[in-house]
């Protein structure tokens, strides 16, 4: 997966924005739609910018490094979905889709336009841009499996 694929999906994001939350959200996460789009939004915002907090370097050398490979070779991820970022801001349940959806959007074109080194996820470490446009696909992906079937 890269850029083109985390483009495509944010794109199909806004083509279905219609449809039912239930027919783009994963079953048995705990947020809203909404929410769902701030967390894959902040996270593509971050591997740019810096992310508020990093798991220690020893972590991210060892079992970090190994679920990234895992996942980057399985073309998928599995994680708690309802995982928040360490020292993110709090998800807003109330703020428009609309308004989430375009930040998301926004992220990805911070990320796809991103052309220097790109800051250490939390967890895995250092990325390389199309290592992370994989990931952010594949977590987009498991958030919104509805887009992936769009």
């Amino acid at each position: 997966m890269t850029s083109l694929v985390l483009t495509e999906l944010t794109e199909r994001l806004h083509k279905n924005l219609g449809r039912p939350e239930s027919d783009l959200l994963a079953s048995g996460g705990p947020w809203n739609l909404s929410q769902t789009l701030q967390h894959c939004a902040q996270t593509v915002r971050y591997s740019v910018t810096g992310y508020p907090k990093l798991k220690p370097a020893l972590f991210r050398a060892t079992a970090g490094a190994l679920a990234k490979r895992v996942f980057l070779r399985r073309g998928a991820m599995k994680h708690p979905l309802g995982a928040e970022i360490d020292g993110a801001p709090p998800l807003d349940p109330s703020l428009p889709v609309a308004e989430a959806a375009s930040s998301l959007a926004d992220a990805v074109a911070l990320f796809t336009g991103h052309t220097a080194q790109h800051a250490p996820h939390p967890a895995y470490g250092r990325c390389t841009h199309d290592e992370f446009a994989r990931l952010h696909a594949m977590h987009l992906a498991e958030h919104l499996p509805g887009l992936v079937d769009a």
